[in-house]
């Protein structure tokens, strides 16, 4: 098993947003970025995967094969996110019925979500191949991570000597202990907050969370806590990839209105943080498969995306190339 911060690679990058078992998707975009069929650019430019490539999509087997193969021939690499981190904790959550061998029905509307389901060989098969992800890219000019950048937790990277699932098990029993010691109970809102932003595997692949305003139904359960827009304090020089939050191409065609909008007016090309060096690269592929249940593809406005670094140019899987301003 691999470190959980690992090295970035020298050269030139195309970092991928969330894929979310959109394998066509996939398909497309590697085909305008320019890679071959054997994987390889004829320029050496290495793929970056911000993780979350299962769930919700029609082929999550497929897209995580294809990855791995790209990762095999050296020309690619992958970090560890949340719907990854849910399966290997046996957690099962709206989108991820493919992985227990079942169907995925649309809520409140009885339609079947297109998706290939996985059995016991399949899964071993997925469960290895996210046990040898990191949870954090980095080299000299870029850091790379699912959900949110936090000092603390990569300096517990830095320091684990155990794998990611003990990682996560060891901190939230310290956390939880800790809690109740400090008197609040084990499933307070206050021990909960705890264990998401304090615990190194959470807040990297979820990031950090705050109490709601208002309590907001999301995932298929109400919630009493919102995410938080970290990057508005990220003030270090080092430019920062990320994917998770759902950022749309026009704000006022988001494929979830559901709780707050963590990017304002701001349009899907400019770049975040007080230094502008900060970038989320997903755009909400991930629902299209409920678009297409639903019949409102056309409604919805989603992307694959790639940021290519240095060139600092969004690349969609619609063939549309977008200069990002900011950065």
């Amino acid at each position: 098993m691999g470190t959980l911060l690992q090295t970035l690679p020298d050269g030139p990058l195309d970092i991928v947003g969330d894929v979310h078992g959109e394998l066509e998707a996939l398909k497309d975009l590697l085909h305008h970025l320019g890679y071959g069929k054997d994987g390889r650019h004829p320029e050496g430019r290495h793929l970056v995967f911000v993780g979350d490539l299962v769930d919700r999509g029609p082929d999550s087997l497929g897209v995580v094969r294809l990855v791995a193969k790209l990762m095999e021939k050296g020309v690619a690499s992958c970090i560890v996110g949340n719907h990854e981190l849910n399966l290997l904790l046996g957690k099962r959550r709206a989108g991820n019925e493919w992985f227990w061998g079942e169907d995925q029905e649309l809520r409140d509307h009885g339609h079947r979500i297109d998706q290939a389901l996985a059995n016991d060989d399949t899964r071993v098969e997925i469960m290895l191949f996210i046990l040898r992800l990191p949870l954090a890219l980095q080299r000299a000019d870029l850091r790379v991570v699912h959900a949110c950048w936090d000092t603390r937790a990569i300096k517990s990277l830095h320091e684990a000597q155990c794998g990611l699932v003990e990682l996560f098990y060891d901190s939230e029993q310290a956390i939880t202990l800790a809690a109740v010691k400090a008197g609040h109970r084990r499933n307070s809102m206050a021990a909960n907050l705890a264990r998401q932003n304090d615990n190194p595997v959470t807040v990297l692949t979820s990031g950090q969370e705050r109490p709601a305003k208002e309590p907001f139904r999301a995932g298929g359960q109400t919630r009493y806590v919102e995410r938080l827009p970290w990057w508005e304090s990220y003030e270090d020089p080092i430019e920062v990839v990320f994917g998770h939050y759902w950022r749309a191409l026009d704000p006022d065609i988001r494929a979830v209105k559901r709780g707050p909008y963590l990017f304002g007016e701001r349009p899907f090309h400019q770049a975040l943080g007080p230094l502008d060096n900060a970038y989320c690269v997903d755009f909400s592929v991930g629902y299209r498969n409920v678009a297409r249940a639903k019949g409102d593809v056309t409604r919805r406005s989603t992307a694959l995306a790639a940021l290519r670094h240095p060139e600092r140019v969004l690349m969609l899987d619609s063939g549309t190339t977008v200069a990002i301003t900011g950065i």
